[in-house]
């Protein structure tokens, strides 16, 4: 009887159906966003990341879990392939200072912003200025640097075929040096042009790229000082500027069935530097009232050059194996030393579920630029020539497993062999020292491991340390401080959903130069360790609108970056970042 009811019921309530009209209305809304410009590689401390230049995707290297950095700008959605992703914004502008003067200043506009064509424009100004005192009873030497750029960027795609992308950027920097014998200001005019073409037809994908780079210096020396009756300026020179040129094109070809994955290719490429007249570090003997230095002399302005061709074979299987057996061949123009050398270009990798192992082995030709040495600090004193570095081998492996349950943990290490590698030193000029860049041969092993563990989005805490056993001769030639250990640390919390913190440690223990000096044993200088604590914290009002703070070296320690030149105590920014 129950059943019947229900049936009946059931049927009542199907016919009053029939009778109604009910419209119901769903609204989605997608608010994508994305940076709306490239962004300008300063001088620390830098207010936004270095833009990423468009570049052909090959094989991987190796895989490992990675994080994906969380900030108040939502991923835009995924442009199909023959379109450039739109963002709802077009410009940006951001401003953060802090005490006593550490200045950033940043903005960008995307004037054209379609499926197909994106052309924007930007400008940046870094400033900092800071004081350190030697020794008690020393005066204070005064470190200043003011940089202003500005630039463009510009692509366009044409269907599925290709991009074409370019680039020009133009910076200018104003440094005052420290206080000391030779040396007062600096002002630095760098400009940046690049133009790009990528392309695939069939089984073929292609490129044809050139780059023009320019840095020209002037220094202001102390003409009060005179070395053996030639004062600083007719000694060192007072302007000039470098050229570096440098052309590459490549070709890659899938070879049968995509599902097969063998692959051939050939890159080639032209890297020319002019350099102006200025002086060039000689492995020459100067002897003065008896004593004999290793002494820079002058000489005239040269061109150099490196002209490479990599041809390689790769594989990647659907098994989680890649490889690429490949040789870089270099023939040199120009200066002296040898002028053919063949070096290894060599990847593995095997991935599965929870692990990974890599290898790889390298090397080739480097040029040494005067644009080298300025970011790698711009208070280095300019006008020093060096000629060209070659790495006969680089050999890297590594270990990655996990994560499990949010941990993860890699072991890697590796051996390498640099030639006329530059290493920071002291050289004796007329019994004065001065920080140059050595040309020396160095080898050696380093080895490390890192692990990091993440709790939902809530909390990421990474932790590395590396070895590296340091000689005059020896020792991991990417570490130019010449430090015998690093070890990092972080941890990044995220308590709301709006709010991001993090804290950061590194120490980098044994840091140290050698002199130029063949009176004695070679002169072990110690630059002092680095302890670098820091913070930051970032906030998001809206997804527009963000402010931050963040502090570095929190715990005051100075050390010197070069031999007289001393490190910026604390230091940070504090703005404010919107988007429109």
């Amino acid at each position: 009887m129950k059943r019947i009811c229900y049936i009946l019921a059931l049927a009542a309530m199907s016919a009053s159906a029939q009778n109604l009209s009910t419209e119901i209305t769903v609204d989605r809304t997608i608010v994508p966003a994305e940076r709306a410009a490239m962004r300008l590689n300063s001088v620390r401390p830098a207010l936004l990341s270095t833009p990423v230049a468009p570049s052909r995707i090959g094989m991987t290297e190796y895989t490992e879990p990675g994080t994906v950095t969380r900030s108040s700008v939502l991923l835009a959605p995924a442009a199909w392939a023959d379109t450039f992703a739109v963002s709802p914004y077009r410009g940006y502008v951001a401003a953060g200072y802090f005490p006593a003067y550490n200045l950033a200043v940043s903005a960008g506009y995307r004037l054209l912003q379609t499926a197909d064509t994106r052309l924007g424009v930007w400008g940046q100004f870094d400033g900092l200025s800071y004081k350190h005192r030697p020794a008690p009873g020393d005066g204070e030497h005064t470190y200043k640097n003011n940089t202003g750029a500005v630039g463009a960027d510009f692509d366009h795609r044409f269907g599925t075929h290709g991009v074409l992308t370019a680039g020009a950027a133009y910076r200018f920097s104003a440094v005052q040096a420290p206080q000391e014998e030779y040396y007062d200001t600096r002002n630095f005019n760098i400009a940046d042009v690049r133009a790009a073409w990528y392309a695939r037809a069939g089984r073929a994908g292609y490129h044809v790229d050139a780059e023009l780079h320019t840095f020209g210096y002037k220094p202001k020396f102390n003409d009060d000082v005179h070395l053996d009756g030639a004062s600083p300026n007719s000694l060192f020179g007072t302007k000039g500027t470098e050229l570096n040129f440098a052309a590459a094109a490549g070709v890659i070809a899938r070879l049968g069935e995509r599902r097969a994955g063998h692959r051939v290719g050939l890159e080639l490429k032209a890297d020319m530097l002019s350099r102006p007249d200025a002086m060039v570090l000689e492995q020459g003997i100067y002897t003065l009232t008896g004593d004999e230095y290793l002494c820079p002399a002058l000489a005239k302005g040269s061109t150099l050059g490196v002209i490479s061709a990599t041809p390689y074979y790769a594989f990647g299987g659907n098994a989680g194996f890649n490889l690429r057996l490949g040789a870089r061949i270099d023939i040199s123009t120009g200066g002296e030393g040898k002028k053919f050398h063949i070096a290894p270009d060599v990847q593995a990798s095997y991935s599965a579920p929870g692990y990974s192992i890599y290898a790889r082995a390298g090397g080739g030709e480097v040029l040494n630029t005067q644009r080298s040495l300025y970011d790698f600090t711009p208070f280095f004193p300019v006008g020093w020539m060096y000629g060209r570095s070659h790495v006969p081998l680089t050999v890297d492996a590594g270990v990655n497993v996990g994560p499990f349950a949010g941990f993860g943990i890699g072991v890697y290490g590796g051996w390498a062999r640099a030639n006329d590698w530059l290493m920071p030193s002291l050289t004796y000029i007329y019994f004065s020292p001065v920080a140059t860049m050595q040309s020396v041969d160095v080898k050696g092993f380093h080895a490390g491991i890192r692990a990091a563990y993440d709790y939902r989005s809530l909390l990421h805490v990474e932790a590395s340390a590396e070895f590296a056993p340091q000689t005059p001769s020896s020792g991991y030639y990417l570490w130019r401080d010449r430090a015998k250990s690093v070890v990092k640390a972080s941890a990044t919390v995220r308590p709301i959903e709006r709010l991001e913190l993090t804290l950061g440690y590194e120490f980098r223990e044994s840091r140290a130069c050698y002199t130029l000096d063949t009176t004695a044993d070679t002169g072990r200088v110690g630059l002092g360790c680095v302890s670098d604590l820091s913070f930051g914290a970032q906030y998001s009002l809206t997804h527009a609108l963000d402010i931050f703070a963040r502090g570095d070296n929190l715990l005051g320690r100075r050390y010197s970056v070069l031999p007289g030149i001393a490190s910026q105590g604390v230091h940070g920014l504090v703005g404010v970042s919107y988007k429109f």
